[in-house]
């Protein structure tokens, strides 16, 4: 005669052994995520720190622009597609989530604003304060057309990387550590203004103000789209002189 008692709770622990088992695994999974994208942010976010020594010791413009776009546009955009194809990540983890046309606009419209407004007030002020040295600087790209296309299509990159690794990845990093809005803001706003140290200290502050102001908006609004084409808008007004220094 069977014991259905004995039955019923020998199935009831297996049950249970499986459910554990499969949140063991998920816990797992997880902790990997999140340790492949600490991992991934320090080895993507490195480059953009090391460039600037490009800045102080390279004056050929080629051999520049060769050490930009492969260091900091290319090398973080391959380990970003990895990321997602090997599903430690997800697009929206970066931002790239699809806004509304209203709000697409809004954003873009309001961070270039401010974003203008203060690096073309901010920037200067700060100079007179600190003196505005730089320790090292981009050299002057001779050819015309390469000229028009690190104008362009170059500065369009700058945008499009330095929101995907100082938003998005940095949002989705940080947020493990900590809810606290204030502390992420924080956080990364000086780790972009950082990036930015052969500029002098002025320019790290200037980027560390712009760089708030940003990670606030991408608060808001968990997308970098906008947020990219504001910082390339921001970026070509200050390069190509649209605006008068003055």
């Amino acid at each position: 005669m069977i014991d259905t008692g004995r039955f019923v709770v020998l199935i009831t622990s297996s049950e249970e052994t499986m459910v554990n088992s499969a949140r063991s695994n998920e816990l797992n999974r997880a902790s990997s995520r999140a340790s492949a994208q600490w991992i991934a942010f320090l080895v993507v976010a490195a480059p953009f720190y090391l460039n600037d020594f490009s800045s102080i010791f390279v004056k050929d413009w080629r051999l520049w622009l060769f050490i930009d776009y492969t260091s900091v546009k290319l090398f973080p955009l391959l380990v970003i597609v990895w990321l997602m194809r090997r599903k430690f990540a997800a697009p929206a983890d970066f931002g790239l989530t699809v806004q509304r046309a209203g709000s697409f606009i809004a954003v873009f419209a309001a961070m270039t604003f401010i974003g203008t407004v203060i690096d073309q007030n901010l920037l200067p002020f700060l100079k007179q304060i600190f003196g505005g040295t730089a320790i090292g600087g981009m050299p002057d790209i001779t050819s015309p057309v390469w000229n028009n296309i690190d104008l362009t299509f170059g500065l369009l990159l700058v945008g499009v990387m330095e929101e995907l690794v100082f938003r998005g990845m940095m949002h989705m990093v940080l947020r493990r550590q900590t809810q606290s809005a204030a502390a992420i803001i924080a956080v990364s706003s000086i780790a972009f203004g950082l990036i930015h140290w052969s500029g002098g200290f002025h320019a790290i502050i200037n980027a560390t103000v712009i760089g708030a102001v940003f990670m606030i908006f991408y608060l808001r609004t968990r997308s970098t789209p906008a947020l990219m084409l504001a910082h390339f808008t921001i970026d070509f007004i200050a390069f190509s002189g649209v605006i008068p220094k003055t």
